[in-house]
């Protein structure tokens, strides 16, 4: 859990929504800290946090770092399965360049901001000296600054996340389990599996051979790869939207909605998401379905990714 330590600190804060510009470039891995230059962000601000940890003796324990609201990122937010970029940011104010290395990336739903958290590094001489006589952060407020984010974890997230796309149509293309209706997923590298309500055994009526229902998965998610086809990631208007999805989007995409749905397509089979993807099937190389279980109506299929 962790505890804000600071409040919005100014109407600017307040009323600007960060430009997600990830979802334009996923090859996007370093911005120019140039206020000349387009794609340059601006520190909005700066909040101290502290983490509460609680161990296996229920003791606790605080660590504190910060987080920085930008106005622009290049950098993921943790969201719809897929884990947050990591990087640095680098601030320059008119005494130094502030580096700023961060391990999470999270999107604050109200205010639609981006939120980097992690750590400033000290200079040898500040390391026993208290946060605040060291780190400005008034100053860095309206700076611009550059953002380099860990070019293997963000091809490796955009890789899963593609992957659990490309399960998604295998899956589909066996009688009876286009049935399944996809609810969730999660594309970490770790851990990366499609959840479905329905149960893939009855679907598709291979009640007791779960081997084979996972080898026929595999085969066709080699044949879509070797197929290279191009991901596509747009904005559509709802109507063009729901017929790129099947004919229907999930109930969390409204028509009156703000922006336009966001669309990936995958072998030719469009879903909304907001992840970063791929160009094209190939690049994947190899997926592989690994097991499925069946619980409570749901059944889950785990998937890994040659990186």
């Amino acid at each position: 859990m962790f505890l804000r330590l600071s409040f919005y600190s100014s109407l600017l804060r307040m009323s600007v929504k960060t430009e997600l510009a990830y979802l334009r470039d996923t090859y996007a891995f370093k911005t120019s800290s140039s206020s000349s230059d387009d794609d340059v962000s601006t520190v909005l601000d700066v909040l101290k946090t502290t983490k509460i940890n609680e161990d296996d003796d229920d003791e606790r324990w605080y660590s504190y770092g910060y987080e920085i609201v930008l106005d622009r990122t290049i950098a993921y937010p943790a969201g719809g399965g897929q884990p947050s970029d990591v990087g640095t940011i680098s601030i320059d104010t008119n005494t130094r360049r502030w580096m700023f290395d961060f391990e999470e990336v999270r999107m604050d739903k109200e205010t639609k901001q981006v939120l980097h958290r992690g750590t400033f590094r000290r200079r040898r001489n500040e390391e026993e000296e208290n946060d605040d006589d060291v780190f400005d952060v008034d100053e860095m407020k309206g700076k611009p600054c550059s953002i380099e984010i860990d070019e293997n974890v963000r091809m490796a997230h955009a890789k899963m996340h593609t992957a659990g796309h490309l399960l998604d149509v295998a899956v589909a293309l066996i009688p009876g389990l286009e049935k399944l209706v996809a609810t969730k997923g999660s594309h970490g590298v770790a851990d990366a599996y499609v959840e479905y309500k329905g149960n893939a055994r009855t679907f598709s009526g291979i009640e007791d051979d779960d081997e084979k229902l996972i080898r026929l998965i595999n085969e066709h998610l080699e044949k879509l790869i070797e197929q290279n086809d191009v991901v596509k990631a747009e904005y559509l208007a709802y109507e063009d939207a729901k017929r790129a999805c099947g004919g229907s989007l999930p109930s969390y995409v409204s028509p009156d909605a703000e922006e336009s749905p966001r669309v990936v397509t995958v072998a030719g089979c469009g879903c909304p998401c907001g992840g970063t993807h791929v160009k094209s099937s190939k690049e994947l190389k190899r997926v592989t379905a690994v097991g499925f279980r069946v619980k409570k109506g749901q059944t889950r299929i785990r998937y890994e990714v040659d990186i």
